[in-house]
């Protein structure tokens, strides 16, 4: 496997990605208790910090997709013969960019994972949380920049076909 057939911007999104998998698996939230009766000693029990697997609702299966789009652009440039356009980067793109918001949107309101009578179990986040939004943004960058560096070798090599001719507007008196 040559993975020099890879661009820059496609060593960046594959790279990202992995790590991006692999943090998934690590704790995003830690769990603070938050009482509001006299009983705190009996309610302060150990809440177990939380993955994103754990903690997080549908994000994941888009945090998946995005991983699983970025890596099958990588395995096609590195197939023989596979012909690939910008757009299949432009998708991961797309995707990495949605990851990296929705990691970004649980940052600044981590879940919530128990609301009680008297107490409320919260998440607070963790630094798993933060190199996962770095390596979401990772995603989406490597993948603008492999959609930009496919565009210029491209027109470079003169294989763009130009958008076929609009019809003039036709004006009725």
């Amino acid at each position: 496997m040559d993975l020099g057939k890879l661009s820059k911007g496609e060593r960046i999104a594959t790279v990202s990605a992995v790590a991006l998998f692999v943090l998934m698996f690590f704790d995003w939230f830690g769990a603070k208790t938050i009482t509001t009766s006299s009983l705190l000693f009996l309610i302060q029990a150990f809440e177990p910090d939380r993955s994103a697997w754990e903690a997080l609702d549908y994000i994941p299966f888009v945090l998946v997709v995005a991983i699983g789009v970025t890596l099958t652009v990588a395995g096609l440039r590195l197939t023989p013969g596979a012909q690939l356009s910008a757009r299949t980067n432009a998708v991961a793109g797309a995707l990495g960019a949605l990851s990296t918001l929705l990691i970004l949107y649980r940052i600044v309101n981590p879940p919530i994972f128990a609301v009680e009578p008297s107490f409320t179990v919260e998440g607070t986040v963790l630094p798993p949380t933060f190199l996962s939004l770095a390596a979401a943004a990772g995603i989406a960058l490597g993948s603008f920049l492999a959609m930009r560096e496919e565009m210029a070798s491209s027109s470079a090599s003169g294989t763009i076909h130009p958008a076929p001719p609009s019809a003039a507007p036709s004006s009725s008196h």
